[in-house]
């Protein structure tokens, strides 16, 4: 992971932290969850390639496929890590990202719906491009209500 990219996470939980000490608020389970995950590409990948598969094969696939999610490869265009990628999961509340993946693992349901529409076929091939730690390691972002 970027240096960049480590400073943006520490930030991200002070922000959390020193909120969720001051105000004390519970989660209500209903308020989205953005999941991110910082996508380092391999050494040897080609960057159009990449940009290719993500717009004509990732994201058109997924826009729509999972009910309750949105999810995407996205690119940076200001900010600290400009041109960096990310997955964004934007599930429709912790309540949805829970039944979806309990304990880190997809349910039976969530396992379906990717059989069905090939889904996995696409994780595969986003391994080919980025390393594995970027798919490993992630911050889930609860918003607050």
């Amino acid at each position: 992971m970027k240096r960049n990219q480590i400073i943006l996470l520490i930030l991200f939980g002070m922000l959390i932290n020193g909120t969720t000490l001051l105000s004390q608020i519970t989660y209500s389970g209903k308020g989205e969850v953005v999941a991110v995950r910082f996508l380092e590409l391999k050494d040897d990948v080609d960057v159009t390639e990449f940009e290719k598969f993500a717009v004509e094969e990732f994201n058109s696939t997924f826009d729509g496929a999972v009910p309750g999610l949105k999810q995407y490869i996205s690119k940076s265009d200001r900010g600290i890590a400009v041109d960096s990628y990310a997955m964004l999961m934007i599930f429709d509340s912790q309540i949805v990202r829970n039944t979806m993946i309990p304990d880190k693992k997809s349910s039976e349901w969530l396992d379906a719906i990717m059989e069905e529409k090939n889904l996995w076929a696409l994780w595969n091939k986003l391994g080919t491009y980025v390393t594995d730690e970027s798919l490993s390691n992630y911050n889930d972002f609860v918003e607050l209500r």
